[in-house]
């Protein structure tokens, strides 16, 4: 309902409070945060609406497998790319999530909710990995499109979220998250720009670039770097490094933008909205170093 002529950062493309993402990735801020910083208060004040999101997240499940679908539009953050049906991109947010919220409910004495959320969780693993897995990496959605087999940079934010809260239990297979990590750089980053540019975000198996909307042929600069942290976290520190480098100096030394950051860049000539607050996950690759070496060191 917002006038974007009387509201200059209006919304007015869809209805956001049905984006498949954003009550995910609440629960996994709550959650990190607690991590951080191990205040039971925050905990206890920030519990009944995670609860809340999480169960209105739930009627998206709409075949009872544990693992939610998206609608056929653009219900998420990519707000021109279409997911149809369980999408590795929030399937991954939510597998995430609610290992996070079973987390929760046990540390504030809710022992009954959370075998629930951890009954559900392992329901959505098994459909996770039937429906999307492909031996290389988790298919982009299941809309039995060409471009459902498109390999998406973000397929693997929930698990970014995971290992960025300390969590080190396999919520998904330790195999397959090395081996899409590697095909993300192999393909998304070294077949785009001869790995100069960072990742693009979408790619087809073929090696060219999937151009079924505008924001599958941009590279977002903080989805790199949260990619870049990813990698590290998973001790992939070469990969990680010529991903990140590969967008930092396109910005800071390309094209100058380095205290205007865009959100999105293309292979050529152009970028989209100077300003973005995504690219700040840069300060992620510096958090993954660092916990990876308190890892190490113990």
């Amino acid at each position: 309902d917002e006038e974007p002529y009387l509201l200059i950062n209006a919304y007015p493309i869809h209805d956001v409070s049905d984006w498949r993402d954003l009550n995910l990735k609440f629960v996994l801020q709550c959650y990190r945060d607690y991590h951080l910083f191990k205040d039971d208060d925050y905990l206890r004040t920030m519990w009944p609406n995670s609860r809340v999101v999480m169960e209105k997240a739930l009627e998206w499940d709409s075949d009872g497998d544990g693992l939610i679908e998206n609608g056929g539009f653009p219900d998420q953050t990519y707000d021109s790319w279409v997911m149809k049906g369980p999408s590795a991109y929030c399937g991954s947010l939510w597998l995430a999530a609610l290992f996070c919220i079973s987390k929760m409910a046990d540390l504030v004495g809710e022992t009954g909710v959370a075998a629930r959320y951890r009954a559900i969780l392992e329901k959505a693993k098994q459909a996770f990995q039937k429906k999307l897995w492909n031996g290389q990496y988790y298919n982009f959605d299941c809309s039995g499109t060409p471009h459902s087999k498109a390999i998406m940079s973000d397929q693997l934010c929930g698990h970014w979220y995971l290992r960025a809260c300390g969590i080190t239990e396999d919520v998904f297979p330790a195999v397959n998250v090395k081996t899409a990590l590697n095909t993300i750089f192999n393909f998304n980053v070294m077949q785009f720009r001869n790995g100069t540019m960072g990742a693009v975000n979408g790619m087809m198996p073929d090696g060219r670039v999937d151009d079924i909307t505008i924001q599958s042929e941009e590279v977002w600069t903080g989805v790199v770097y949260g990619l870049a942290a990813t990698m590290i976290h998973e001790g992939m520190i070469d990969e990680a490094f010529k991903t990140a480098s590969g967008i930092y100096h396109t910005v800071y030394n390309r094209i100058g933008l380095g205290f205007e950051t865009p959100e999105a860049l293309y292979a050529e000539k152009h970028y989209r909205a100077i300003g973005y607050m995504r690219p700040l996950s840069i300060w992620a690759m510096q958090h993954a170093w660092e916990q990876r070496k308190h890892f190490v060191d113990q």
